[in-house]
């Protein structure tokens, strides 16, 4: 009887969620004096950075746990370090719905809502009604995760000398990037534009909605902050690899962390997750990709290579010339502001990255990286009002870059 109970008690620890009532996400404004204390007392303390510091006059957010906020308070008031809390409670917003049976089909223009975060069964099944309903649209494995989840992705287009293709959700807690793809493959879908149906004849776009299916379900099931993969053969005390510090561009640099506990764990080699393979290998096997971007949020960005390094890539004019024109695209719409440039420049350096690997090595002259909304106030946390907006903003930008890639300012 005792062991039933154990089993029992074993069971329930291992399926809990997270909970973050209590948590809050601070935001720093340090001197770059001050920047090395701040660094110090997040790798002390363990804390899970949301946005750091990128350059001069800059802020840097990171998560506090209830147990340590006095502490980190008081560490940062003894080194005169400003600081706001920026989410009273993480717990408030982190609450996922529950996940529905699975036994439901699943109408791809009518009970999908799109206004509304997803689980990854629900896009799977609307994948499948999007296909269905659309002889225009063809799905595609492109690999398998680590748990052994199908990633897949969308085909859109008939042209056969170009192609583009978005990613969205390799991080998993980003959850607004997949909506963002989700809402895009709709467009494309349904559309009777004659510009867009145009470009369509044209180009082929291929969308792959989660990126990171395992990490993705473990947002749903057991922590809502995660962002890595779910590979526990990583011979370290934590699981999972940081798949965007994961590619063999300049893999283990600066910008990523050797140590398997961290959100920036570049994993124990280059293309040790299957979930970069399968990145790597679909713009290999489609041989003609000219355009790619990688899809994250938060921090309002739109930017180019490199990621490793400040020095500018020898395309650096041409690209500026396009992120630009995409984040006055964006702003047109709803007024928000983006910035454009080098990953390193306006975000931080950030080693073994897909933009990077798919600029340096496959030779995909415009390879992008874009964060979305917003600027902080929610963070990876964003509300579902603001899913169908964010796209409405991103779509004319990812246009920007279909067009620079069938005028052939891409070749």
């Amino acid at each position: 009887m005792w062991n039933i109970f154990l089993s029992l008690a074993l069971f329930s620890m291992a399926v809990a969620k997270v909970d973050y009532t209590g948590y809050r996400v601070f935001r720093v404004h340090p001197t770059p004096e001050k920047l090395i204390t701040i660094k110090a007392l997040v790798d002390e303390y363990d804390l899970d950075v949301w946005s750091d510091y990128r350059h001069k006059g800059d802020f840097m957010d990171f998560m506090v746990s209830p147990r340590i906020q006095s502490l980190v308070k008081d560490r940062m008031t003894h080194f005169g370090i400003s600081y706001e809390t920026f989410i009273e409670d993480v717990g408030s917003l982190a609450k996922v719905r529950d996940i529905p049976p699975l036994d439901q089909d699943v109408d791809a223009g009518n009970a999908f809502n799109y206004e509304q975060y997803h689980t990854l069964d629900e896009i799977n099944d609307w994948m499948d009604a999007l296909v269905a309903e659309h002889t225009s649209v063809s799905k595609m494995s492109i690999g398998k995760s680590f748990e052994d989840r199908d990633i897949f992705a969308l085909k859109f287009g008939t042209g056969q000398e170009r192609s583009f293709v978005i990613n969205c959700g390799i991080h998993s807690r980003e959850w607004v990037s997949p909506s963002t793809c989700i809402l895009t493959a709709k467009t494309l879908a349904e559309t009777n534009d004659a510009t867009l149906i145009n470009l369509l004849n044209n180009l082929a776009i291929y969308i792959i909605p989660s990126a990171n299916p395992d990490g993705y379900v473990y947002t749903w099931t057991d922590d809502r902050m995660w962002r890595k993969t779910r590979n526990t053969d990583t011979k370290g005390i934590c699981d999972g690899v940081d798949p965007n510090r994961n590619f063999d561009s300049h893999f283990g640099g600066e910008g990523s962390s050797s140590n398997g506990c961290s959100d920036a764990y570049h994993g124990p080699s280059a293309f040790s997750e299957t979930e970069t393979q399968a990145q790597r290998d679909i713009v290999m096997s489609i041989g003609n990709v000219k355009g790619y971007i990688d899809i994250h949020a938060y921090s309002q960005l739109w930017m180019i290579p490199y990621g490793y390094t400040t020095d500018p890539c020898a395309d650096n004019a041409t690209l500026t010339t396009i992120a630009v024109d995409g984040v006055n695209a964006i702003q047109a719409v709803h007024g928000k502001t983006y910035e454009a440039g080098p990953i390193a420049t306006v975000i931080y350096v950030a080693s073994g990255s897909s933009a990077d690997y798919m600029y340096d090595v496959a030779q995909v002259k415009c390879s992008f990286a874009a964060e979305l909304r917003d600027r902080g106030r929610y963070g990876f946390l964003l509300p579902e009002d603001q899913i169908q907006p964010t796209f409405e903003e991103t779509f004319p930008a990812l246009l920007v870059i279909a067009n620079a890639i069938v005028d052939g300012t891409c070749d």
